[in-house]
């Protein structure tokens, strides 16, 4: 199997612990972290903060690595930062991205797979960097 393209995201939580969100305007249209493909030549930690300004044109303040994801049926992994800080005013693009906003982790909107759900879990209950397998049998989206 060839490899797959990595991806990485972001997680922002703000001092009442509840995560960005942000709103995709494409596929099915679901709830997620700010995140994308990593580009040919890109750190994993440069593409996470390239989409967070694209997606959200904010920084973040002192990154960390908040989790390791492998997905076998893509052969690609998915890293996820946190930070608890940013810079700027989140704007988002109305493009890929048409809505964002601060949520509780028990208060998540929908759509948002699962995938996503667990990383966010993973990053509000850990002070440690987590390693896991997204197997896609596993998978679904919350409604």
């Amino acid at each position: 199997m060839q490899k797959g393209q990595d991806a990485s995201g972001i997680i922002i939580i703000d001092k009442h612990n509840r995560v960005l969100l942000v709103h995709q305007t494409y596929g099915i249209k679901s709830w997620s972290i700010p995140g994308g493909m990593v580009e040919d030549g890109e750190s994993v930690w440069d593409a996470a903060a390239r989409e967070l300004k694209e997606e959200t044109n904010i920084s973040a303040v002192d990154m960390e690595v908040s989790g390791m994801y492998f997905q076998p049926h893509k052969n690609r992994y998915i890293y996820t930062f946190k930070a608890f800080e940013y810079e700027g005013v989140i704007t988002v693009d109305n493009k890929e991205i048409d809505q964002y906003g601060f949520y509780s982790i028990e208060e998540l909107p929908k759509p948002i797979s699962s995938f996503t759900v667990q990383r966010i879990k993973d990053a509000l209950a850990n002070t440690k960097v987590i390693f896991r397998d997204e197997q896609i049998d596993s998978y679904e989206i919350l409604y």
